[in-house]
């Protein structure tokens, strides 16, 4: 057990009291004395000096997210988060598109089991046969005239390699589970089998995590990058110069519509463009990590005074209500404009007051994505997003107790 920062060392320099040296499985350790215990023993036992402690906290934080398995939770290097704000703000480097880790196909169900099972000696297959389901990187957001849209690249495109090197994913294993499965049941050769094995492990040699694909793709404006794309089950390869371009700033127009971006100036823009106005179209597309507090003061300025949903968490039953407090007495009537590229805060919002009869939507369906996400930048220019909630329109108080 941990008694105070002063521990006694072994022979080997270790601390008695070290989370490394204890054997009590059942111990409780404090999480601040387990993060404090472990930096002391890096500073004081690593075979190099630690130069940069900053680095340490960081590759802190990027294990905790990792370790919670969510795709819209994610750590960013310096300058993945850099490009990743400037975008919120319209301005894109890379390929001109944005990314999501989408959970999509099959979940491997004998991933549980095979990992109870397996020795950590069983190589490629068995590493991927143990992951239930690995998510696949998809574009949600293309800016207009950009590199990936100049080349042919549309929302929902699935990225399956880049520059060579296959994107993780489990769609590979679960054929090849089903293929041994066949051939135990003679209902396949062996060659056939093989083939397959051979498939994951000549992949599985020169594969990328999507992540990592995320950020070779949306950072630099130099260099080309070769991708093969899959889109309804068919591949395309296409070589793709990166560049700067842009999405269309708050406050202009398009197609007749403002264009929204929920940054930190988009309520004043929100504000100065509807007034006098009795009517107003709002141009959402293109629309993917907007801020969810500047979303709430655009609602405040849009909207009368009411419930307009919920925030909810699986961690705590009590539902959080949205609320406009102030509002709008004399709102204008509002047409949004939505697609698939409209997620997030951008959804949340037009789910809010379409949902509640305060807009009327224009446009295929929303993407799917109501996630309310905190984003924080770390002090050595990394940074996170972390989702806190999922909205939903509707409980038992709220106008006809719609969901």
């Amino acid at each position: 057990d941990f008694v105070d920062h002063k521990p006694t060392e072994t022979g080997l320099g270790l601390p008695i009291s070290s989370l490394v040296a204890s054997r009590d499985a059942n111990s409780e350790i404090p999480e601040g004395d387990y993060f404090y215990e472990l930096v002391q023993l890096l500073k004081r036992e690593y075979v190099d000096p630690i130069q940069d402690e900053q680095k340490l906290a960081s590759g802190a934080v990027r294990g905790m997210l990792s370790s919670l398995g969510d795709p819209n939770s994610i750590y960013m290097e310096k300058p993945e988060f850099d490009a990743f704000l400037d975008a919120r703000q319209g301005t894109y480097q890379g390929i001109g598109a944005d990314f999501a880790l989408t959970i999509k196909g099959p979940v491997n169900p004998d991933a549980a089991k095979l990992k109870e099972q397996g020795d950590g000696n069983g190589g490629a297959e068995e590493a991927l046969a143990t992951i239930p389901r690995i998510p696949r990187l998809t574009v949600v957001a293309l800016t207009p005239g950009g590199p990936a849209a100049k080349a042919g690249v549309k929302v929902g495109d699935f990225v399956y390699s880049v520059d060579g090197h296959w994107l993780v994913n489990t769609d590979l294993i679960l054929k090849f589970r089903d293929a041994q499965k066949r051939f135990e049941a003679k209902k396949i050769p062996l060659t056939e089998l093989n083939k397959l094995r051979n498939e994951v492990r000549s992949k599985t040699e020169r594969a990328l995590l999507p992540q990592k694909a995320r950020a070779k793709l949306a950072t630099g404006t130099e260099g080309n990058v070769e991708i093969v794309w899959e889109r309804n089950g068919t591949f395309r390869t296409t070589a793709i110069r990166k560049g700067a371009s842009q999405m269309s700033k708050t406050g202009s127009a398009t197609d007749g519509a403002i264009v929204v971006r929920f940054d930190a100036n988009v309520a004043k823009e929100l504000k100065s463009a509807i007034a006098d106005k009795s009517s107003i179209t709002l141009d959402l597309r293109n629309n993917v990590n907007g801020d969810f507090q500047s979303m709430r003061k655009c609602l405040e300025i849009l909207a009368p005074v009411g419930q307009y949903g919920v925030i909810s968490t699986t961690r705590n039953s009590k539902l959080q209500p949205l609320i406009v407090k102030s509002g709008n007495l004399n709102p204008p009537k509002i047409r949004l404009m939505v697609d698939e590229s409209t997620r997030g805060a951008a959804e949340v919002f037009a789910l809010a007051l379409s949902t509640y009869d305060h807009a009327t939507l224009v446009g295929r369906d929303t993407g799917g994505d109501r996630s309310v996400r905190q984003i924080v930048q770390l002090p050595d220019g990394s940074g996170y997003t972390l989702v806190t909630g999922e909205y939903r329109v509707g409980n038992s108080a709220t106008k006809g107790g719609k969901s």
